[in-house]
């Protein structure tokens, strides 16, 4: 039997005592039938629970007693989480019984050197944890549902992603700090997928059945893999159940069915609950987990690893590759997609720890109203408002690029119209590949963006060269030295500044405020190259007001104003 068509079962030796009747978790030993599934387990967080809770004890609980931690204020139910089915131990307990059983006290109370006892007998996230299975198993198969340690009760949950919920977010502890499930509900890996694809459905695969779209372009490989796992369902059977049709095929009505039972990118699309502790891509169409870094994973939705004809490219992007005459560079080196796109923080309390990453956004509002930013961990003397800010100039300058573009390209078509000079018509097809090319990484220029306007240039380049007969730079030649206006002005925290040398020279350029001050040193006589360049004015820590940039070269100066505003 194919071990999708059950649920897979974690496991632990049957080493405790035989619980009282009104228990509910199951006694059988998994690991004979699951011996795979329950030696992933035992490498996972899932099966290395209890030395965290005597670290948090010693370390947050010294001085109280169990019972504090149980139920008492700011309480934190260890127990629920770490290791539900303990309670089953020592002939069944309490949870606080639980954990004065399972963590040294001194006079009852806990101290900085409380630590673990009873180790062996401590069930860690076991098997029956998250599946309730039936005495007459396995005539009867197991449900998802979640052990609690309060009733000694199982409680269902309507998906796999609720189940994690119940530890991983707040659907059983409201005031938890762990809140992953929360961010991935704000994500669009939890919403939105749907629709996206019932409107391209309707849009592009009119008229087709559901085999014709797999074959073409798997809507479930990427946007609901998980739907495939615990049933007989096919990937094209998928789509037909959540996707409506017409005689069997889709229309430009098609919409959105099912939807309760949608999982959306669900948390076990990339994680394998039975190996939690490492990074998995789960086929839809192998019905298999993957293992893979964090990097590829990414690139298997988002990029071209495992549909070579997706639109999906940001991850070939990042790779700083593939466009057409145009060379290859990476912005950040070494830098990956989970760097700023799962970034934690490291202030307990604040959203970006709590939410773990899941939200996969590069800021993240905090409760007190400000905002956090993947940028500061590596550029650590730049606020989360100057990041905002410099991201927003890359984004606002690739629409003004992307839309010369689309102007120069479409008068290069108009230019071509009879043309049977195969050079000019090469040459569009190359524009034309890299502006769609840019345009397929939907961050509007911001990942590797250095190379994205590359490309969108390029693009511009190629089209004025078919229609003038004239090799065009959208960056300007640099016939003279100047110091041109930055942009945006008047701007927020941060700003660009653009230079231009006629020939390789030493450049200083200085900020100074109203009164004549020099307030800041932005470059001290470097040696630039010919051609156009730019410089970077964080002024974060500065009061609004008026200020000066003024730059040197040789014999040359020149002095722009700049309005800071808050």
């Amino acid at each position: 039997m194919n071990k999708f068509l059950q649920i897979s079962l974690f496991t632990f030796p049957l080493i405790f005592a035989i619980p009282k009747p009104n228990y509910a978790q199951s006694q059988m030993d998994c690991s004979p039938c699951h011996s795979a599934e329950n030696n992933h387990w035992m490498m996972s967080h899932h099966a290395d629970t209890q030395n965290d809770v005597a670290n948090e004890l010693a370390e947050e609980w010294a001085g109280l007693p169990p019972d504090s931690v149980i139920s008492g204020q700011d309480a934190e139910n260890c127990v629920a989480c770490h290791s539900a089915t303990s309670i089953m131990a020592n002939s069944g307990m309490t949870e606080v019984q639980t954990m004065g059983y399972f963590f040294s006290t001194t006079d009852g109370l806990y101290t900085d050197s409380t630590h673990a006892l009873h180790t062996d007998v401590w069930r860690h996230n076991a098997c029956v944890t998250c599946h309730n299975v039936p005495d007459n198993h396995p005539e009867s198969m197991p449900t998802l549902a979640i052990f609690n340690s309060s009733t000694a009760q199982y409680d269902s949950v309507a998906n796999a992603s609720t189940l994690c919920g119940q530890c991983h977010g707040t659907l059983r502890f409201p005031d938890t700090d762990h809140r992953r499930l929360d961010a991935w509900q704000m994500s669009k890996h939890s919403h939105g997928g749907q629709d996206d694809v019932a409107g391209e459905l309707g849009e592009e695969w009119a008229g087709s059945t559901s085999e014709e779209v797999i074959g073409e372009e798997n809507c479930i490989a990427c946007h609901s893999p998980t739907v495939v796992m615990n049933n007989t369902l096919t990937e094209a059977q998928a789509l037909s159940k959540f996707f409506t049709t017409a005689s069997g095929v889709f229309t430009s009505s098609t919409a959105p069915q099912d939807t309760s039972d949608y999982p959306q990118v669900a948390c076990i699309a990339c994680h394998d609950p039975h190996e939690s502790g490492v990074t998995s891509y789960f086929n839809s169409s192998t019905k298999e987990y993957e293992v893979m870094p964090s990097q590829e994973l990414c690139g298997q939705c988002h990029g071209n690893l495992r549909f070579p004809d997706t639109d999906h490219l940001s991850y070939n992007i990042e790779e700083g590759s593939g466009g057409k005459g145009v060379a290859g560079q990476v912005t950040m080196p070494g830098i990956k997609c989970v760097d700023c796109h799962m970034h934690t923080g490291d202030v307990d309390g604040t959203n970006a720890v709590m939410f773990g990453g899941h939200s996969w956004e590069i800021f993240i509002n905090e409760a007190d109203g400000g905002v956090s930013a993947s940028c500061t961990v590596c550029h650590s003397t730049m606020t989360a408002s100057a990041a905002m800010d410099t991201v927003n100039s890359w984004k606002a300058e690739f629409v003004r690029l992307d839309s010369i573009a689309h102007v120069r390209i479409n008068e290069a078509d108009t230019t071509l119209i009879n043309s049977t000079d195969s050079t000019k018509i090469n040459l569009l097809a190359d524009a034309k590949s890299n502006l769609t090319y840019a345009e397929s990484d939907e961050s509007g220029g911001v990942h590797n963006h250095l190379y994205t306007q590359a490309l969108v240039k390029d693009a511009i380049n190629k089209a004025n060269q078919i229609i003038t007969g004239i090799s065009y730079n959208s960056t300007p030649i640099a016939k003279k030295f100047k110091l041109y206006q930055n942009y945006p002005n008047p701007f927020n925290s941060s700003t660009n500044i653009e230079y231009s040398l006629p020939k390789a020279a030493n450049v200083k350029i200085e900020v100074f405020n109203i009164t004549g001050q020099k307030i800041k040193i932005l470059l001290i006589n470097k040696y630039e190259k010919e051609g156009l360049h730019s410089v970077r004015f964080n002024a974060a820590n500065l009061p609004k007001g008026i200020y000066f940039c003024k730059m040197i070269s040789g014999q040359f100066e020149m002095t722009i104003k700049m309005i800071l505003q808050r």
